[in-house]
């Protein structure tokens, strides 16, 4: 099964994971349990069928596999982010382009 139900928030969770370098940190910055975090990426994982943080070391860091689907993940987010904006500014009177 290759990313059935994935979810934005599974990949913003990824991004987060990765920035902050922790499960915990990116618990603290979600408002999340750890063990919330942990489950989420675990299932994108699973979902993926590639391990996506190496969990062998202190705090987890990227995988090959990881690495080359942080720059696609990170362009997703920034896509979304843009809908989002566009659809603020269409809502407030703005003309579509």
């Amino acid at each position: 099964m290759i990313a059935d139900g994935l979810t934005l928030d599974q990949v913003q969770l990824f991004l987060t994971v990765a920035d902050t370098g922790s499960f915990s940190a990116a618990a603290r910055a979600t408002g999340r349990a750890q063990s919330a975090v942990t489950y989420a990426i675990q299932r994108l994982e699973d979902q993926l069928g590639a391990e996506l943080f190496d969990r062998g070391q202190y705090r987890p860091t990227l995988t090959e596999a990881g690495r080359a689907l942080m720059p696609r993940a990170r362009r997703i987010a920034e896509e979304v982010g843009a809908f989002k904006l566009q659809a603020r500014a269409l809502a407030g009177g703005l003309e579509p382009e």
